[in-house]
């Protein structure tokens, strides 16, 4: 999709109606975008985006779009945010990935308890958290709260930030109903720099280690209120309903948005590539029936999943602003859409990458580096088929007639 004025299409959907803080958000972000592709490269052989990125995010505002206006937020809307992550990722999917996981974080912050937002956000309120949310250990509870031990793994963006959301069994091990987030400053944290990986070498994801960290009680909030809408954060900010949204309807809209963008700009690079090139020496491949039949196949794949986020994303972010409940079939919908949406513009890539050929194997071939990208990322838990697809099949077969 090509960029529009303000009244047409962006990449990331219609700016038409949006309110004028909203533009500016989003003309800010989309200005970062050409200085993003030029730091690719660097992000990748650091294996870490370069610290001037994460000051432009700063410097732009976008970091704090779900942070309360209490502690200086913007406390907006969701769909700000995740069209963002979609405009970021035009530039460098590993600066998408960590803005979507920084960004994101500051809507978990805002669902602890008070004190735990004020640890955090009274002396720096430009502080961000990074996480590694699968419980891995059990937490050992002592006067106060909690101590945790353990090692952490996929902290995309730890390098840049001053808290760790840290998932933990607050009970026995393996008992879903007592999973957590503990909150704990990564001050207190040793960062192993282990992240030597196929694809999305700029995040930075990196293991966090923890060694008998204390978590004091008010920083900790169970997964069940996130995923119920409940937490803490929802009484703190109670003009704010984003809070009050379950944690499964918005997600989804979160990291995904990642690699559906990027499907998106191997179309661009793809068209442009094929429709100048030559097969040995003899044929215009723009001129292959074969070529225009599976460039149109894979576009109508990239296009299917955009549509599918882009009308999703609008339809979640109106129905929580209308302040009424949310159902758990509701969430499990948008799940199973925005797996299915990933995976086509997966699919729609792969094919691209076909079509490129030979060339599509070294290294600095842009295509290349998108499948590397593409691959690890549906890796991650928010693409996975059996964990989107199986709830949503159950409750096809256990709903009632009609």
């Amino acid at each position: 999709m090509s960029m529009g004025g303000r009244s047409g299409r962006s990449r990331s959907g219609d700016d038409g109606g949006l309110p004028e803080d909203e533009r500016a958000l989003l003309d800010r972000a989309r200005a970062l975008v050409p200085r993003l592709a030029e730091r690719a490269a660097a992000a990748a052989a650091a294996r870490k985006l370069p610290a001037e990125t994460i000051a432009e995010y700063k410097e732009a505002g976008i970091l704090r779009i779900l942070q309360p206006k209490r502690f200086g937020g913007l406390q907006g809307r969701f769909s700000l945010f995740s069209r963002i992550v979609e405009e970021l990722t035009h530039g460098d999917a590993s600066s998408g990935w960590v803005y979507a996981v920084l960004a994101e974080h500051q809507w978990i912050i805002a669902q602890y308890p008070e004190q735990a937002q004020i640890d955090v956000w009274g002396a720096d309120p430009e502080a961000v958290a990074s996480s590694s949310l699968a419980p891995r250990a059990a937490a050992r509870r002592c006067a106060g709260g909690w101590r945790l031990s353990g090692r952490y793994t996929f902290s995309s963006g730890c390098d840049h930030a001053q808290w760790g959301i840290i998932g933990a069994f607050l009970g026995e091990m393996g008992d879903p109903r007592t999973i957590a987030y503990l909150l704990v400053p990564l001050s207190d944290v040793a960062i192993d720099d282990d992240w030597h990986v196929l694809g999305l070498l700029g995040t930075g994801s990196k293991s966090l280690i923890l060694d008998d960290v204390f978590v004091p009680q008010h920083r900790v909030v169970m997964v069940s209120d996130l995923f119920a809408g409940t937490p803490p954060g929802a009484a703190v900010h109670p003009d704010y309903p984003v809070l009050r949204a379950p944690r499964g309807y918005l997600v989804s809209y979160s990291l995904p948005p990642v690699p559906i963008a990027l499907a998106g700009r191997a179309l661009d690079i793809a068209c442009g590539s094929l429709s100048g090139r030559v097969s040995r020496g003899v044929r215009r491949l723009a001129d292959s029936e074969f070529v225009q039949v599976a460039l149109g196949e894979a576009s109508a794949a990239i296009d299917a999943a955009t549509l599918l986020l882009h009308s999703g994303r609008e339809t979640s972010t109106a129905e929580v602003g209308s302040g009424r409940r949310i159902t758990e079939a509701e969430a499990m919908r948008a799940r199973r859409d925005m797996t299915w949406a990933q995976h086509q513009a997966a699919w729609g890539l792969e094919r691209l990458c076909e079509l490129s050929g030979a060339r599509s194997v070294y290294d600095d071939d842009p295509l290349q580096q998108m499948r590397r990208d593409m691959m690890t990322m549906l890796t991650h838990t928010a693409a996975s088929r059996q964990a989107a697809f199986a709830p949503w099949g159950q409750h096809l077969l256990h709903r009632a007639p009609g």
